[in-house]
């Protein structure tokens, strides 16, 4: 595999930061710690570096190479899938590492189906779930929307209220894309995936990226492919 990268047109060679740089930043601030273990964070850095490298490689198809507009929006669209996820993995970290995630002290054991009966010449069917209740709570998966909310509420990314609307937008976004459904017969990825999408996301993970949670890393500036262009 290469270790460089170039336009065949030309002789200068670049590449994107480093994993080891990448997760270097990353690991100022997700480490293990009471709710994480070493064993799940270690993925959790690496999967963020390697989805990062990937958008720094797209960001710099965009800047380099003349694409089509389809092209175009089809990498737009491809940096919100790796963005979002990205946002979505550090908050979920944020929100649990600062005591907010949700819990239960009940652990599903077994479900229940009846036969099928008929009221009212319909047809019904029910399930009875059984719970055991645990001595101790055990965490409990959130969606992105539920600690994006925790977080904004909390101001766990600092006072910058447009950042948590960009967030909130990104999320909204990023569940757009189902290919076999659109929820709407005139709208496609092309008449999503624009120019100002891309900005919004450059921006708003570049906040993230470069905000209060990230203070101690000594990364913080190999971030300038996320600056927007003026």
């Amino acid at each position: 595999m290469t270790k460089s990268l170039t336009l065949k047109s030309s002789t200068e060679t670049w590449y994107p930061n480093s994993i080891g740089t990448l997760k270097e930043h990353i690991s100022s601030f997700i480490v293990s710690n009471t709710y994480f273990s070493i064993h799940e964070v270690s993925p959790i850095q690496s999967n963020i570096a390697y989805s990062l490298q990937y958008i720094e490689f797209l960001c710099r198809v965009i800047e380099d190479i003349n694409l089509s507009s389809v092209l175009y929006k089809q990498n737009v669209k491809s940096i919100v899938v790796y963005g979002a996820s990205i946002i979505e993995s550090i908050l979920n970290y944020l929100v649990i590492t600062e005591g907010y995630g949700k819990t239960t002290n009940l652990k599903s054991v077994n479900k229940y189906d009846s036969k099928e009966y008929s009221l009212s010449e319909k047809n019904y069917k029910n399930t009875t779930e059984i719970f055991e209740k645990l001595d101790e709570k055990i965490p409990v998966q959130m969606t992105f929307d539920k600690f994006l909310k925790k977080v904004e509420s909390k101001k766990l990314l600092g006072d910058n209220l447009q950042l948590y609307k960009d967030l909130n937008f990104i999320r909204q976004l990023r569940n757009k894309i189902h290919i076999h459904d659109s929820g709407d017969s005139y709208q496609t990825d092309y008449d999503i995936f624009d120019n100002k999408k891309y900005i919004l996301i450059q921006r708003t993970l570049l906040e993230v990226l470069t905000s209060c949670i990230f203070d101690s890393s000594i990364h913080l500036d190999k971030f300038e492919f996320l600056k927007v262009k003026e």
